[in-house]
């Protein structure tokens, strides 16, 4: 892996492979080149570790990494925006049918900012040809149900959409993308509940992306403790899973031995998980963390911390700089593998895609192998549908 600079945030967000409905001739959404892609949008300020004049201990050793600081110009965290079609059991266009489902998109995403100013969004859905379908604000970073636009506006349609945010002040688009709803009937086998279905936003791209980092509740007094994210299709258990650390191909830990494995909690670490409950291994997405018995050494020991302690059993990054190698196992067979690199300085060491990809919470995108057959996905998807059809630039699964 590279070196460069090491920005405190980054990361990432999308779909796979479309699917067209027999009942709808599906054309690739055309969408217009916007006038900005992402109009005045800063960093957080943060201290990197590397050269960007972090504070120091009465050393003169760099002591700590600084939390990134929101700034009065809204940051759209791009790796916590979803898209997904919120089901109704009703359709307009058959109202004397029973069980006739349909839907309407929703968007959430998170913005990084101080809140001095309100910000204000709207967004533009469009029809798969690439025609306005209809728009609607945006009311605390997400839209919701709307009665009037299911009695008007809804589809039993798969397909795929088009949608552009935009900043409702200035009319610039913030950003824009395509999102691939497939359809999937509770009951295939009864003809007469052929249109009772469930709907689901393809996300099969968003396995190769990873990330290392931090909890956003992690303690930067002392040792925050180095997390590898990994995105997961199914209901997986806990017990299944075991993630060993290596270091110079030898292994230095394992989740069996201590540290953690935790699912993912927040909304931006799940994918479908509304609507697609009874089958997950198709359509649900989830993040598992994995820690080991392993620390950042944040600070140095000075005249106000003389009576630091190391703890014995603890792997410090400080001691063993350089590239680790992550290797998932479920129920004894590999799935994942990915890399991260620990600088000299102990702390975590990011890429060139941490500017593309801001983040609030101290992460760095890493690519990821899938392995094995845990994961029914394609995938070749990551290559046109990540981010909602915005590939990342330079990024290759390996």
């Amino acid at each position: 892996m590279k070196k460069f600079t090491f920005l405190t945030i980054a990361f990432l967000i999308g779909f796979g492979a479309m699917e067209t409905s027999a009942q709808f001739e599906i054309k690739i959404p055309k969408f217009g080149k916007p006038k900005t892609e992402q109009p005045k949008t800063g960093q957080p300020n943060t201290n990197d570790g590397n050269n960007q004049n972090p504070p120091k201990n009465s050393g003169g050793d760099v002591a700590y990494m600084a939390k990134p600081r929101p700034t009065s110009v809204p940051v759209l965290l791009k790796h916590t925006i979803e898209v997904k079609p919120l089901r109704n059991n009703t359709y307009w266009k058959t109202p004397n049918e029973r069980d006739h489902s349909s839907w309407m998109p929703v968007i959430r995403f998170d913005l990084f900012h101080d809140r001095s100013e309100t910000v204000r969004y709207n967004v533009e859905w469009l029809n798969p040809d690439g025609s306005l379908w209809f728009s609607q604000p945006v009311e605390d970073n997400q839209t919701r149900f709307s009665g009037e636009i299911f009695a008007t506006k809804s589809t039993d349609a798969a397909g795929t959409y088009g949608y552009r945010l935009l900043n409702s002040k200035t009319k610039e688009i913030v950003y824009q993308g395509k999102f691939n709803v497939k359809k999937m009937s509770f009951y295939p086998n009864d003809p007469k509940q052929k249109n009772n279905a469930t709907f689901y936003t393809d996300n099969d791209w968003i396995l190769p992306f990873g990330y290392v980092g931090f909890e956003d509740n992690a303690s930067w007094d002392k040792d925050p403790q180095p997390t590898v994210y990994l995105w997961f299709k199914g209901g997986l258990k806990r017990e299944d899973l075991e993630a060993r650390l290596f270091h110079n191909n030898q292994q230095i830990a394992s989740t069996d031995d201590g540290g953690g494995i935790e699912d993912g909690s927040l909304f931006d670490e799940r994918r479908n998980t509304d609507n697609c409950f009874e089958q997950p291994e198709i359509c649900g997405y989830q993040i598992w963390k994995f820690k080991w018995k392993m620390s950042v050494e944040s600070f140095n020991k000075d005249a106000t911390r003389a009576t630091y302690v190391r703890y014995p059993d603890v792997l410090y990054t400080k001691d063993k700089p350089g590239e680790y190698t992550v290797k998932v196992f479920h129920k004894g067979v590999q799935v994942r593998e990915t890399k991260f690199t620990v600088q000299p300085n102990g702390w975590l060491e990011t890429n060139k895609f941490a500017a593309q990809l801001p983040m609030k919470n101290y992460r760095a995108l890493i690519p990821v192998k899938v392995m094995g057959t845990l994961d029914k996905w394609n995938p070749g998807a990551w290559k046109t549908d990540a981010f909602y059809g915005n590939p990342l630039p330079g990024f290759v699964a390996p």
